[in-house]
């Protein structure tokens, strides 16, 4: 019986709608966040408004360096560590920012649970990993060593850990490699979110690559919906190691994005195009089969009622 979840990030995107939904289904959540200034602090500050409404939150605004002591006799059965840096540009200027974060910091939080018992974390990785291989549909069984930023680069390195402490210790994960998400309380700094901003606010938006990448953009309901779906598969298991893609299927050129946020918002975009940046693949697709297999469950792919979602979430924050 599962008694308390500890999320690590909390009030990151991800992990504040995971801990919402866990706590509307009564399990009592410890989170952890250190409001990283990734990203504007004031959508941190908001999710994390909403989640202190339940009783059954506890928050800790600490930082993951000190995680034994902070969590100190606070036993916890379950650990899902979605904290890191997140964003692919962002690791070119802060790269050892993005090692310290994401490396160094999985390692605390594996070694916490290894210290206190705890035998299953659940982690975030991406499609970044993935690199520029050019295979698409992309799948798990596709090498990820050859990965084309920093990021990337520490979430392999993320993975790798996992797999350490799953066989030297016995310490079971899963691992979720996120296609780009998004949806109410998003990321600020995320092209959906930005084209949206720019179109309602009549300011230009800049198309890398002249809007010609694709991107498999998957609702962050559908993300949570398939995390929860793997933790009741697994949370009685004694052994299991696991790596799934989550992602809609299904890819959009950002041209046709910004036409789709045209239609519904009813405003023209100002839009500039900009040349190729060597960071971004030119085309993103999962392939999610095994976690569909998995569960036992395919969730629909709701892309234009999550844009539509998104749309009025945004129009009420800025």
């Amino acid at each position: 019986m599962i008694k308390k979840i500890l999320i690590t990030g909390v009030s990151g995107f991800i992990g504040f709608h995971l801990a919402k939904f866990l706590l509307k289904k009564n399990y009592n959540v410890v989170g952890i966040d250190n409001f990283s200034r990734s990203y504007e602090i004031k959508i941190k500050k908001l999710r994390t408004s909403k989640l202190k409404k339940f009783k059954n939150f506890e928050f800790y605004k600490k930082d993951i360096r000190n995680i034994g002591l902070v969590l100190k006799g606070i036993k916890v059965d379950i650990i899902f560590h979605l904290a890191a840096e997140a964003g692919v540009r962002r690791s070119i200027s802060k790269p050892l920012e993005y090692v310290e974060e994401n490396i160094s910091n999985t390692i605390r939080v594996f070694e916490f649970a290894k210290k206190n018992n705890i035998k299953k974390i659940y982690y975030a990785s991406s499609s970044s990993i993935y690199g520029d291989k050019g295979i698409y549909p992309t799948n798990e069984n596709i090498q990820t060593d050859q990965p084309i930023s920093i990021y990337g680069l520490t979430k392999i390195a993320t993975e790798n850990i996992a797999h350490y402490y799953h066989k030297i210790f016995k310490i079971n994960s899963v691992g979720f490699r996120y296609f780009t998400v998004f949806g109410p309380y998003g990321r600020p700094d995320m092209s959906i979110f930005i084209f949206i901003k720019s179109i309602l606010k009549k300011k230009l938006i800049y198309l890398n690559n002249n809007g010609k990448n694709f991107r498999d953009f998957t609702y962050i309901d559908n993300v949570i919906l398939y995390m929860f779906a793997v933790l009741n598969k697994t949370k009685n298991k004694k052994t299991f190691y696991h790596i799934f893609n989550i992602g809609g299927e299904k890819t959009i050129s950002i041209n046709s994005l910004v036409k789709k946020l045209e239609l519904l918002i009813g405003f023209k975009a100002k839009k500039k195009n900009m040349p190729k940046i060597k960071l971004d693949p030119d085309y993103s697709l999962a392939n999610s089969r095994k976690i569909k297999k998995f569960v036992k469950k395919s969730i629909k792919h709701n892309f234009d009622s999550g844009l539509k979602e998104t749309i009025k979430w945004i129009k009420n924050y800025i």
